[in-house]
């Protein structure tokens, strides 16, 4: 899918060309720019797995031991 960057209103929306779906409406430059690389990765590569930040942790409290 062709996706796109348009400035709006001092920030940056990116949207699908042919659908006019709208992923973000404002947002930075950079930011934009790695959300479309991450929607092409989703498209194009079968076998991507995103890597979050936030990865849940198994609670190790003293009060569970």
């Amino acid at each position: 899918m062709p996706y796109g960057i348009r400035k709006y209103k001092g920030c940056y929306k990116v949207f699908n060309k042919k659908t006019k779906k709208i992923f973000s409406k404002c947002t930075t430059k950079d930011l934009a720019n790695k959300q479309i690389r991450l929607l092409r990765a989703i498209e194009y590569n079968k076998n991507f797995i995103p890597r979050s930040t936030n990865r849940t942790r198994k609670n190790r409290s003293r009060k569970n031991i």
